[in-house]
């Protein structure tokens, strides 16, 4: 099973991340939200490196929502 992961950080444009595994725990989580899923933290521990950045390389590119190569798809948001 293949997650497609879409990181909206609201200051640029959408980023995509497909991933082996099923992450659907992680739909919408919003990072430093108020209200939350119960998996923030995990998902921050998850997707961040302990200095801030990502640990994944993400893409820009539209095409991994046309392509339909996922089973899942996601939304995740980052609240500066």
């Amino acid at each position: 099973m293949k997650t497609l992961i879409i990181y909206n950080d609201i200051e640029s444009e959408l980023k995509y991340l497909l991933v082996e595994g099923d992450y659907r725990k992680f739909d919408n989580v919003i990072v430093n939200s108020t209200n939350g899923t119960g998996h923030e933290d995990e998902f921050i521990q998850w997707f961040f490196k302990k200095d801030g950045d990502y640990a994944f390389e993400m893409s820009t590119d539209k095409s991994l929502l046309e392509n339909k190569e996922w089973d899942k798809a996601i939304i995740t948001t980052f609240l500066p």
